[in-house]
């Protein structure tokens, strides 16, 4: 039986290669960025959101295989749809749901189960990081940022970020 860590020596994404690494290099700024607005502000803007998904249309046309495009596509439109009914029956935030939507065509469906797992250690990860920085004083240091007092409201954006570059840099490399 494999440790928790040793799984990402054994598992290779089945995302192709020169395609996550081009998408890696285009989509980190855009992460980090939306990470510490949703920070800041308890909020994923629509303008990148739709940058992320427009990434996918143009640059995904060029560099993925015609099939396996078509198929990313209607996959984010799946996620779509139930993102979109787990947002109306108040299971999560609507910037979360528009970021899964929007990043749903950067995994494989047949990687679902590290996707999965990818989402729970950066979620679990970046949870701690967020409560033990707040311990830390880094409250004190952006006083206006809603995240540190927002009680039980948690920027997940800060989280997505990381499972989606984790998942691109695992199949680039």
């Amino acid at each position: 039986m494999l440790a928790p860590w040793e799984i990402f020596q054994v598992v290779t994404p089945v995302y192709p290669a020169q395609a996550a690494l081009v998408f890696l290099i285009l989509l980190v700024p855009i992460w980090f960025y939306m990470a510490w607005y949703d920070m800041a502000r308890l909020k994923i803007l629509n303008g990148l959101v739709l940058l992320v998904f427009g990434i996918f249309l143009v640059v995904g046309a060029l560099v993925l295989p015609l099939p396996f495009y078509l198929w990313q596509l209607a996959q984010a439109a799946v996620v779509f749809v139930i993102v979109l009914v787990l947002y109306a029956a108040g299971a999560m935030g609507g910037g979360d749901a528009k970021f899964i939507a929007a990043a749903a065509p950067y995994f494989a469906r047949q990687d679902l189960m590290l996707a999965l797992m990818l989402f729970c250690a950066c979620g679990i990860g970046a949870f701690v990081a967020h409560r033990l920085f707040m311990i830390m004083g880094a409250d004190r240091a952006t006083p206006l940022w809603q995240s540190w007092r927002s009680g039980n409201r948690f920027p997940l954006g800060y989280a997505l970020g990381g499972v989606v570059s984790l998942y691109l840099a695992m199949a680039a490399f």
